[in-house]
């Protein structure tokens, strides 16, 4: 079994009792399931020498089995209409794969799909080879730093994390750190510079529709937690994209910050470890 989907599992239990439930509590009912997972560095156990596979490195390391495994373990169902399923699944849009991942959970939850989700995200650098190819495109910093906006621009650290949190409706959740107002997502389409490079343009547009839809002026914003890698091509168009949507006609400074200037980029994982930076601190300043 990938040491990811261990992990996961154990996250998921933590999760659940956080939220305040038992997780006996939950089993067979409409409950989904996202994984935002981009790779598992176990794969090659599924092309070992053919005298001893036993099959069990499909149901362990495949990722579709992240997701699954978890419904499995904790009997997550669809719901009893036939109209509707329970999802279970796994999702890779590389380093936003997490963020889709609650973006499919909060529109599955709001449009009674599901009861609750289990959204999650996970991310182990356990081998060398990947970390090489994202050298080669010169996207890792020498000296082992994310300076996220720094006028350096000379890229990021590889960094592991695992996540998992309880989606619920504000109804039925037993403790609170957090409400998902709106998701959204969209995607660059093709550009120029390449399919690397990000298009602070449709950035900007994505922001505006995000709170329009949300009925939320961006001037009355405070923080922004951003995606903020420390590179050259993707910090400038970011930045430039938040200063068109937040900041004209604004009174009071932007504060913008990312989780990645702590940890390191954890790439699918790290639109969750975001949104728990942001949730903690919010949870710790209340209780203060």
């Amino acid at each position: 079994m990938d040491p990811q989907l261990r992990i996961l599992l154990e996250l998921t239990y933590e999760a659940i009792v956080d939220a305040g439930y038992n997780p006996s509590e939950l089993r067979g009912r409409r409950i989904g399931v996202y994984v935002g997972v981009s790779s598992s560095e176990s794969e090659e156990a599924w092309t070992a020498d053919p005298a001893n596979v036993s099959g069990y490195a499909l149901t362990g390391c495949c990722r579709a089995m992240f997701a699954n495994r978890i419904s499995y373990t904790f009997d997550f169902k669809g719901m009893e209409s036939t109209s509707f399923t329970s999802p279970s699944f796994a999702i890779d849009t590389a380093c936003s794969s997490s963020m889709v991942a609650l973006q499919e959970a909060w529109a599955a939850v709001s449009g009674d799909e599901v009861e609750a989700a289990i959204v999650a995200g996970t991310n182990l650098t356990l081998k060398p080879q990947n970390s090489m190819q994202f050298n080669a495109l010169n996207m890792l910093a020498a000296d082992g730093k994310c300076k996220s906006f720094d006028a350096s621009g000379n890229g990021y650290v590889r960094s592991e994390a695992a996540v998992a949190i309880l989606l619920q409706r504000a109804s039925d959740s037993r403790r609170v750190y957090a409400h998902v107002v709106h998701a959204r997502a969209n995607t660059d389409g093709n550009k120029g510079e390449g399919v690397t490079f990000p298009s602070g343009a449709v950035q900007r547009q994505l922001l505006e529709e995000v709170y329009h839809h949300a009925g939320v002026n961006p001037q009355d914003v405070s923080y922004v937690e951003a995606h903020g890698t420390g590179t050259k091509a993707g910090d400038p168009q970011e930045v430039g994209a938040l200063a068109e949507v937040f900041c004209p006609r604004r009174s009071t400074p932007l504060l913008v910050g990312s989780v990645k200037s702590n940890m390191g980029h954890s790439e699918p994982a790290s639109g969750l470890c975001s949104i728990v930076k942001v949730s903690v601190c919010k949870y710790i300043l209340l209780a203060s």
